[in-house]
């Protein structure tokens, strides 16, 4: 099964999933707020041999966010 990634539509709260293929969110709850119907997102993936973050990178990026580079 693949992990996802999905966003809160209300908090914003951002959180990875083991899902079937194909899950959509819809189903999903917010552990923050309890907001159903979470957004999914298109993430990148992390390959062997990724150097890491960059300087402007959040905590847990990896160096794989747009919002960063």
């Amino acid at each position: 099964m693949p992990i996802y990634e999905f966003r809160c539509p209300r908090c914003g709260k951002r959180s990875e999933k083991l899902c079937k293929m194909g899950e959509t969110g819809e189903t999903l709850v917010c552990e923050v707020c309890g907001q159903s119907g979470l957004q999914k997102l298109v993430s990148g993936f992390a390959s062997p041999g990724v150097a890491g973050a960059g300087p402007r990178c959040s905590p847990g990026c990896g160096g794989n966010c747009a919002g960063c580079h």
